[in-house]
């Protein structure tokens, strides 16, 4: 092999050890990229669940046993439902939570196998507690027609315009429950799908 020759190999060894590391470092950022946008889809569930914990839960503990006091309802309604939702916030905290750290690992196996989990389970949870909360809304409503003062006029009145406006918003909280739903299961499914994309682009091809 003369000189010419050599040289020209060296060059387009040179050439090729440039394009592979260029290749790796595209790999790379785009890897960084795709786990970077896996944590911004999700965060919006982990916000959630802090809204959850910190605002809602609160106003019902306060909100209902008030209630129970102003209109002389019975103690029942009240835990039940403080219960009820309690409950459910531990629930969604245990099958919901995924640290940011989850997605930044090398082994995404586990975070994909946790986000198919919640998404069973909160199939499972929506098919239970929305039946549960009908029936406690109906228990709620007889024991507020039992328990009523209807002497006092006032109260009567109050107790009827904070009925109608129980009623708003049950059907209101519904829908906003269904909603929230679909939605958190359409960003758990896109990122499971984003982490089958990462796995499919580490996959040597044989």
């Amino acid at each position: 092999m003369n000189q010419q020759a050599s040289n020209t190999l060296e060059e387009m060894r040179r050439q090729m050890a440039i394009l592979q590391k260029k290749l790796h470092n595209e790999t790379i950022v785009n890897d960084r990229l795709l786990r970077e946008s896996m944590k911004h889809n999700y965060a919006s569930i982990n916000r959630y669940l802090v809204l959850e914990s910190a605002i809602f839960m609160p106003i019902i503990v306060f909100a209902f046993p008030f209630i129970a006091l102003v209109f002389h309802l019975s103690w029942g309604p009240v835990i039940a439902i403080i219960l009820l939702c309690l409950a459910g916030v531990i629930f969604d905290y245990k099958v919901s939570h995924i640290k940011d750290e989850a997605f930044m690992t090398d082994d995404l196996i586990p975070t994909a196998l946790r986000l198919q989990r919640a998404k069973r389970l909160s199939a499972l949870q929506m098919l239970v507690s929305l039946p549960l909360i009908l029936l406690w809304f109906v228990w709620f409503i007889i024991d507020f027609f039992l328990s009523i003062n209807y002497d006092s006029e006032d109260l009567t009145s109050a107790a009827w315009g904070g009925l109608t406006g129980g009623c708003i918003g049950l059907v209101c909280g519904m829908i906003f429950a269904i909603q929230l739903y679909h939605k958190q299961q359409k960003t758990r499914q896109q990122v499971v799908d984003q982490i089958n994309d990462l796995m499919a682009e580490d996959t040597p091809e044989i």
